[in-house]
């Protein structure tokens, strides 16, 4: 702050303490505290710091620990220091194993995507107040805009501009490197993590309560070939479950003798029986299928459109498979769509976790996708999973499907490597807040995470040890000190005296108590 000219209004949200009393409540940040006994100098704390506010650097210290043989114990500049205020909107989608939720719907344990493509434990969640910049920034394939404070490190790379007149952005994807939103310009690349993760399947296996109150089951065995893949696609654009015994699949008339007599035969290779044809509205024919255990199986990938999803064991699946998933649903709820200028191809679903992961499926067999969203009014949200120009062509290559277009150049804004789709940002929005929710997480190992599929930071838990704690009903004021630089002999004081009054804060439970 611009002291004098700015004051610290202790009084302001989220924050309050009694100098008369020498009491602090919870709400606001306070300080380190350090226990001697179980610091081991394995300096994780620095390491995690060094990406966010470079605020923490290991000191030595003779203390004749038995534990810290090497004598390193952590100080920190609370001149740096940034609080670890790396949090998200709580409404923002996050990634996980495999699906999608919001962030404050994500529990101790929830399997989060991280920056390496694979799937971390929560270790933490972190639910705070915010007073200051809030940054919404719009990356180029995403629906909606990433909504971070400003301390949040994103995963991304800033481009240089080229020494010609004109001054554009390189096309260059190096250095990926975390910075904060500030130092972030239009056109600079966010990263997007290609799942690593696969688990071959060869057979859906499961028992399937018949009757008599599920006292009487069946089991359901069935080959986990390409065909059954494609099937479920169908599944997912067309399909419907009702009443426990039966699955509809609608489609339209024109589609009779391709896509209906196609799904047709895949229910009876795998369930034994063909399903009616019916008449469904003036354009349109329904196959409905009377079956226990169809409904019982399809069921699991969402009885409602809005509902549709992929279960882990297909999401994970082979590439051949996968392909053929996509290809099913393509089919029945995708298009060609040709423009004057370009051809592409696209899905169209009312469940945004399934178009999250059509969009990662994607990736994982080299082909970049966008995600757009439509809301028209008293209809449901519409998402577009939109595959243009030489993705488009290498798509339908790899379905061996009919796409008539052949372009000469590739003007798109992406690129893909191995590990990650590069995504540029097209717009980045600012506004100032008072008392915001703001949530985190911290997941172990990667300490990132994916929020709307965008590698991120996390909240740093980094000691093992709960060596290095935070008594954040204390406030650094309250101690009289030269400077902002505390040592490692500052952090281990426990929290003072004053008068007869005492500050508690249990960690674990999250209480203060004081006398």
């Amino acid at each position: 702050m611009r002291y004098p000219e700015q004051k610290l209004d202790l009084e302001g949200p989220g924050y309050h303490f009694d100098p008369r009393a020498g009491v602090g409540f919870p709400g606001f940040k306070g300080r380190h505290l350090l226990s001697e006994d179980k610091c081991t100098g394995c300096q994780l704390c620095a390491i995690a710091c060094d990406g966010v506010a470079v605020a923490i650097e290991m000191q030595t210290m003779v203390r004749n620990k038995p534990q810290n043989k090497k004598n390193y114990w952590p100080a920190v500049d609370y001149g740096r220091c940034v609080f670890c205020g790396l949090c998200l909107d709580p409404d923002t989608p996050v990634m996980t194993n495999p699906g999608l939720k919001q962030l404050k719907e994500v529990r101790l344990g929830d399997l989060l995507l991280t920056h390496t493509g694979q799937y971390k434990p929560v270790t933490k969640v972190w639910d705070m107040r915010y007073t200051g910049t809030l940054y919404r920034i719009h990356a180029y394939g995403k629906p909606e805009p990433l909504v971070c404070t400003a301390d949040h490190p994103l995963m991304a790379v800033s481009r240089r501009k080229s020494d010609r007149k004109d001054g554009r952005l390189l096309r260059s994807i190096e250095p990926l490197k975390f910075h904060k939103p500030g130092e972030l310009k239009l056109g600079d690349y966010l990263v997007s993590p290609i799942v690593k993760k696969e688990v071959p399947v060869e057979k859906y296996e499961r028992d399937v309560p018949m009757y008599r109150f599920g006292s009487t089951k069946k089991r359901l065995v069935l080959d986990a070939s390409p065909d059954l893949f494609r099937l479920i696609g169908f599944y997912l654009a067309e399909g419907c479950c009702d009443g426990g015994r039966t699955v509809n699949f609608d489609f339209n008339v024109s589609e009779t003798g391709t896509l209906v007599a196609d799904c047709n035969d895949l229910l009876e290779k795998f369930f034994g029986k063909r399903a009616a044809l019916k008449k469904n509205g003036k354009n349109g024919v329904r196959l409905a299928f009377n079956s226990a255990l169809a409904e019982d199986f399809f069921s699991q990938f969402g009885k409602g459109a809005p509902n549709k999803h992929l279960t882990d064991w297909v999401f994970f699946a082979e590439r051949e498979k996968i392909l053929q998933v996509m290809k099913g649903e393509w089919q029945g709820d995708g298009c060609r769509v040709r423009q004057s200028r370009q051809k592409y191809l696209n899905f169209t679903t009312t469940s945004e976790v399934m178009a999250f992961q059509l969009q990662q499926l994607l990736a994982k067999v080299g082909v970049v996708a966008t995600v757009e969203l439509e809301e028209a009014k008293d209809k449901l949200p519409a998402y577009h999973v939109n595959v243009f120009g030489r993705w488009a062509v290498k798509l339908a290559k790899l379905w061996n499907v009919k796409f008539d277009y052949h372009p000469t150049k590739h003007a798109d804004k992406f690129h893909i490597s191995e590990n990650y789709v590069y995504l540029p940002i097209r717009k980045i929005e600012t506004s100032e807040v008072v008392d915001y929710r703001v949530m985190d997480v911290t997941v172990d190992q990667d300490h990132t995470f994916t929020p709307l599929g965008l590698a991120t930071s996390n909240c740093v838990d980094a000691c093992p040890f709960d060596a290095l704690s935070m008594t954040n009903d204390y406030e650094l004021s309250a101690y009289d000190k030269d400077s902002l630089k505390y040592t490692p002999d500052m952090l281990f004081v426990p929290p003072a005296e004053y008068g007869n009054t005492k500050v508690k804060f249990d960690v674990k439970k999250g209480e203060v108590t004081h006398g």
